[in-house]
């Protein structure tokens, strides 16, 4: 059971959105019926509902992702074409990363090994660049 207690009016968009990618049952979205209305908020709107660093961090994990998925095949998935897309626009590394570098990426995070990197794929890449991230700062500071 999910437990929400604490949070406040403003980050329920943000709550819906993470629940919406993880309640399915059959190969369909299972809403909890008291947060149903809250997924009718345009996203233009979600931004700035959500004002705290974090939250403005974690829903443009979420949007870039959805801003390069769907070009090719499934909007709920990332090309090998859209991955690069999204590298060498979004990230710095990007620049400088071959073409074998985003074959090797595509291979260690395509886990299920369909060609394409879903969003829990997608995750496990950014979570690996935070803490890589973090160790960059750590060292920095020593």
């Amino acid at each position: 059971m999910l437990r929400l207690g604490g949070t406040g009016r403003k980050s329920w968009p943000l709550i819906c959105s993470i629940i919406s990618h993880h309640f399915f049952w059959g190969g369909h979205l299972v809403i909890p019926l008291p947060l149903e209305p809250l997924f009718n908020i345009p996203q233009a709107e979600l931004h700035t509902i959500m004002e705290t660093p974090l939250e403005k961090a974690l829903t443009t994990m979420v949007t870039t992702f959805h801003k390069y998925s769907g070009r090719e095949g499934s909007k709920l998935t990332l090309s090998r074409r859209e991955l690069k897309e999204l590298i060498k626009k979004e990230l710095c590394l990007g620049e400088k990363m071959q073409e074998s570098s985003i074959d090797d990426l595509m291979k260690s995070l395509d886990k299920n090994s369909d060609q394409e990197i879903d969003f829990k794929e997608y995750a496990v890449f950014l979570t690996t660049l935070c803490m890589a991230y973090n160790d960059f700062f750590l060292e920095d500071r020593k």
